[in-house]
């Protein structure tokens, strides 16, 4: 009775069958977690490059127009593609400098003033993996993002 008790075991040892099932089923769950997180990731360079896109426009616009600021932002989040976009745009004057002036001063010494345009685009982001900031021990935390926006500035001739 014994030494069959011992062969058996034995042969449950010796055998592998079943073990690339073990191993797959190890090691799905993590393949699963970095799909999501790569599409999670996907989606956020892509909003990310509609909102430089929808800038890019924007400040196009306000070279022919800078004064009209609701058509740059409307300019701007038509220009992305997507919904719920706030564009935001400002007017700023500095000298050659770099000192920050009015666009309605003149610099002093003669020196030359630039008239700059920035238009920025936010959209609020959902991430698929949790909101929650994520730690890693040691090695740092992680939070994902909320929202996505780009900026673009131009000088104005």
């Amino acid at each position: 009775m014994r030494g069959d008790l011992s062969l058996c075991c034995r042969r449950v040892a010796v055998d592998r069958a079943g073990s690339m099932m073990i191993e797959f089923a190890l090691a799905l769950p993590l393949i699963f977690l970095l799909l999501v997180g790569l599409l999670d990731l996907s989606r956020f360079a892509l909003a990310k490059s509609a909102m430089l896109q929808g800038a890019r426009a924007g400040v196009q616009y306000g070279l022919i127009a800078y004064s009209e600021s609701a058509n740059i932002n409307s300019t701007a989040q038509t220009a992305t593609g997507l919904s719920g976009v706030t564009a935001t745009n400002t007017v700023f004057c500095e000298c050659v400098t770099g000192t920050a002036v009015a666009c309605t001063t003149t610099c002093l010494t003669g020196q030359t003033r630039k008239r700059y345009l920035r238009v920025t685009t936010t959209k609020s982001f959902t991430s698929v993996l949790t909101t929650a900031t994520t730690n890693f021990g040691s090695f740092g935390s992680w939070t994902p993002p909320t929202s996505v926006s780009a900026s673009v500035t131009l000088i104005i001739p």
